[in-house]
């Protein structure tokens, strides 16, 4: 196993985290507003073939670290200058409308940890890695040899065009209830991390960061800001890059 598929991570927003930490569970959703209306598709066909009244998923990824995905789960703007002081997060919920609730947030889990929390929670909860196929390939599975069911695929299936996604799904279906949700118990030593938007003004991040490390499932995690667009440890080591070719260039010329 890689060092990268040790561990899950979900993007997402403050809020979501506050209600992670506050319920210890994750949140299962419906899936027929998410973007991709290809995944969203195939995930109807399954529901619609194996005649279920729900089929809700969750996303997560096994990569570190996205650029893009700061952009796509944060705030669009304002994040830079939120400066008010920040709410408790273990008393209620945010305002929707807040910036302080879009602020973006990547939670890190165990997953050996969260995949044998997973496996406790009562119902039909399945979860795996994302098979990203090519247009041919997917035509392939038509013909797949006599015996082979190529249908619980399809939850799992997406194209190759987002393989970059790395993603890891979970779903919970139910032939006999309709729930708009579904919420799946997890302990918090499944948490290892949680990484906030380098966008986020930096003394709101410490206010924040002082305010979770206050809650007891927070404490001893290690929380930190990205620093995924400026890194003193990657420019550092390209000033070593720079002194070593010069060294050489002046052993050259001896």
């Amino acid at each position: 196993m890689s060092s990268e598929s040790k561990y899950l991570h979900r993007h997402t927003h403050l809020e979501s985290l506050r209600n992670i930490l506050c319920t210890k569970s994750l949140t299962l959703l419906d899936f027929k507003k998410w973007q991709d209306k290809n995944d969203s598709y195939f995930l109807s066909l399954y529901k619609k073939d194996r005649g279920l009244k729900s089929l809700l998923a969750l996303c997560l990824t096994s990569a570190w670290e996205r650029f893009h995905l700061w952009d796509v789960f944060g705030s669009k703007g304002g994040l830079s200058s939120i400066r008010g002081g920040v709410q408790p997060l273990g008393r209620g919920p945010y305002n929707g409308s807040s910036p302080l609730a879009r602020i973006a947030v990547q939670i890190r889990f165990d997953r050996a940890l969260l995949r044998e929390a997973i496996s406790k929670r009562r119902g039909v909860v399945k979860c795996h890695d994302i098979d990203y196929l090519t247009h041919d390939e997917l035509k392939a599975l038509a013909n797949v040899r006599k015996g082979t069911d190529p249908i619980p695929r399809l939850p799992f299936i997406k194209r190759q065009g987002f393989r970059d996604e790395s993603e890891f799904r979970i779903i919970y279906e139910s032939k006999t209830r309709s729930v708009p949700t579904i919420d799946i118990r997890i302990p918090m030593s499944c948490i290892k991390g949680i990484t906030f938007s380098y966008k986020l003004n930096p003394n709101v991040y410490r206010a924040i960061k002082s305010n979770l490390l206050s809650m007891k499932e927070c404490q001893g995690m290690k929380i930190s800001r990205s620093n995924i667009v400026e890194s003193k440890a990657w420019k550092a080591a390209g000033v070593a890059l720079v002194e070593a070719a010069k060294q050489k260039r002046q052993a050259h010329q001896k």
